[in-house]
């Protein structure tokens, strides 16, 4: 009896510790409040009115140039290495401006377009259209539109042409910044807006260009609620719209401003900031990348060597036909 008495004795103590240890057990179990993402460095490059320089050639005094998108393509190439949350854009007015532009636009190859090609061969996430993109009329204008691997922005053009319905008012581009595999998506709209006046589209039936400052207000209502931050890119600069994390009150800031011909890339790297469930913009930061101690890059130099050659080839024919027409 003695025994049964001490078992159940031991029994009992047994179940009081274990019930004492229960609530430690559960807390210890408990799962931890998950920790925020640490803040994420987005960087916009932007190139503008390239005016048709792919090579590091000035056309007009023959000579080895200090611009052109072969340089361009070295920076990208270098930035994207170092930070693989980049985006490209361009603000317009690269299918025309150079002897090359005006050969291939007027001469039959069966070379694609040297601009499209290369604006694909870098990866451009946006490029805004501008006036030098209707330098050549419509007929050329539709034709090499399909080339594009990337949208062509304008959101105050309109028009009743389908063969220009690929011109689109914004894009949203989508960076997943996860890590470990989990997705942490951050949303970035890129709205475009033209500076082109009535004389330039004097060719174009049913295209005209409306207020920028109207058409830009516009899309930043419609997708103001679906994205992080807002890039607007104009033929004449750049600008970042976000969201103040503390007060809610929107702000913009400005972008450097590209250099011509590609002689400068603009650089603008934008921290994001999760608090609760939103990305917020938290601090930006734009310089101007110069290409004088750049070198080309030589891959994309190879690609667009067949288009220079074949450029000189066709200045040297037209000189020697004016020589000879003096003689």
């Amino acid at each position: 009896m003695q025994k049964s008495c001490k078992s159940l004795l031991r029994l009992a103590a047994l179940a009081l510790i274990v019930i004492l240890c229960l609530p430690v057990l559960t807390m210890a179990k408990a799962k931890q409040p998950e920790l925020p993402p640490a803040p994420v460095k987005i960087t916009l490059l932007a190139t503008a009115r390239v005016n048709g320089h792919i090579i590091d050639w000035d056309y007009k005094f023959p000579r080895v140039a200090e611009f052109g998108l072969v340089k361009v393509s070295s920076l990208v190439k270098e930035q994207r290495q170092s930070n693989p949350y980049t985006i490209l854009v361009d603000g317009g007015n690269m299918l025309s401006g150079s002897a090359l532009t005006d050969y291939f636009a007027t001469t039959p190859s069966k070379l694609p377009n040297p601009m499209f090609t290369m604006y694909n061969h870098l990866g451009y996430d946006a490029v805004v259209l501008g006036t030098g993109e209707l330098a050549y009329g419509p007929a050329y204008l539709t034709k090499v539109l399909p080339l594009a691997n990337f949208p062509l922005l304008s959101a105050n053009a309109q028009t009743s042409d389908k063969a220009l319905a690929t011109i689109k008012p914004y894009t949203i581009k989508e960076i997943n910044v996860g890590k470990d595999k989990k997705k942490e998506i951050i949303r970035i709209g890129i709205i475009g807006a033209s500076s082109i006046g009535p004389d330039a589209t004097a060719e174009y039936t049913g295209l005209k260009f409306t207020d920028p400052a109207a058409a830009i207000d516009a899309v930043t209502q419609k997708i103001g609620n679906k994205v992080d931050a807002i890039i607007v890119i104009k033929n004449d600069g750049l600008q970042v719209n976000g969201i103040d994390a503390a007060t809610h009150a929107k702000f913009s800031v400005a972008a450097a401003t590209p250099g011509k011909f590609g002689s400068s890339l603009s650089k603008t790297d934008l921290t994001f900031e999760k608090i609760g469930k939103k990305w917020f913009l938290t601090h930006t930061d734009t310089a101007s990348n110069y290409m004088t101690v750049t070198k080309a890059d030589k891959n994309m130099s190879d690609a667009a060597w067949p288009y220079h050659d074949a450029t000189l080839q066709h200045l040297e024919a037209t000189k020697k036909l004016a020589e000879n027409t003096k003689s």
